[in-house]
């Protein structure tokens, strides 16, 4: 079952896509390769090669939208946390009131100041997480104001004024590369031959894939009352709106999907802030989200809804990979 979506006009008639070439993309083709120079300017003139005095890890894509880049970022938060380090995140704070305002994210702190991605992170780990769109201005703050081992930076691959010691590169498992087009004809900020560049790469890939990278841990859910964990399986066969708003749903509708629940889907752009009434529905059926999401809806004291928890399993080899290239990077 499915509610009218309110994906952009553009893509419901099939003009424009990210994913597939149609006549729009065609057109904005010149755009795209004026991006490519103003990028390629950027990365060659106005790249900070200065020496950072705390190791920088950036987590990013080539595409825009979702490819797990913060569903990482809090995996390694967790990851170096247990083992002993001191970490400090820098979120860019996409559509919030003021990007350019620094702000260290704190238990009371705001979707529409700080962004659900800053919010997400602050409440699933021990890192220090500041928002900023200036990537530098956040990562001189936070070393002047916390004693920290490692700052990562969720996304920012092609944020030059900010060196990185380390990158860490994410590829979704299928159509890595969207329609293969630059902005604004396609999804990416660089061409595909590109991540030859990058040593590090992780596929965000299906649980059975033999590539390397990780893969979502779809288990369970939790009650938005109580956060008690109920396995997912027993929710199969049941109706449920969908309510999300996400970059790339597709592969989460399929997933339940495939669990046998039927779903009424409410697809909202990506970072879209949620008002009351777009969980009003005339049935009783229950709501299922992202915790992602939910986020942004518990302030409306939801009943009745579920939410998928952001965990993801990586695979050992990564880990490995990780902890050797930390552990040079912190070599005094």
């Amino acid at each position: 079952m499915f509610k009218k979506s309110k994906l952009p006009v553009l893509s419901k008639y099939y003009l424009y896509s990210l994913d597939r070439i149609y006549i729009l993309n065609i057109l904005l083709i010149p755009l795209s390769i004026i991006y490519f120079f103003i990028n390629l300017i950027k990365r060659v003139f106005f790249s900070n090669n200065k020496i950072n005095t705390i190791p920088v890890i950036v987590i990013g894509n080539l595409t825009v939208g979702g490819t797990g880049k913060t569903s990482l970022v809090i995996w390694l938060c967790n990851h170096l946390t247990s083992r002993k380090y001191k970490i400090g995140v820098i979120s860019g704070g996409y559509k919030t009131n003021n990007p350019y305002d620094l702000q260290i994210v704190g238990d009371g702190a705001k979707v529409e100041d700080v962004g659900d991605e800053a919010i997400l992170i602050k409440k699933s780990s021990k890192a220090i997480v500041c928002k900023c769109k200036d990537r530098k201005k956040a990562y001189e703050y936070l070393v002047k104001q916390f004693d920290l081992d490692i700052i990562i930076s969720d996304d920012g691959l092609s944020h030059y004024n900010l060196k990185r010691d380390l990158n860490l590169v994410i590829v979704k498992e299928n159509r890595p590369f969207g329609n293969g087009l630059l902005l604004p004809a396609g999804p990416l900020r660089e061409p595909p031959s590109s991540i030859k560049r990058y040593e590090n790469v992780i596929v965000n890939k299906n649980k059975k894939s033999n590539l390397l990278g990780f893969s979502y841990d779809l288990s369970v859910v939790k009650d938005s009352t109580n956060t008690k964990e109920i396995d997912i399986l027993d929710i199969s066969g049941t109706t449920m709106h969908l309510v999300t708003a996400i970059a790339n749903p597709d592969l989460l509708i399929k997933y339940l999907n495939r669990l046998n629940i039927d779903l009424i889907t409410h697809i909202y752009p990506d970072h879209y802030i949620f008002q009351a009434d777009d969980f009003r529905f005339e049935d009783d059926y229950k709501i299922i989200m992202t915790e992602k999401d939910f986020i942004k809806a518990s302030k409306y004291s939801l009943k009745n809804t579920y939410y998928l928890p952001t965990k993801i399993n990586v695979d050992n080899d990564i880990k490995i990979m990780l902890n050797d290239k930390i552990t040079e990077l912190l070599k005094v």
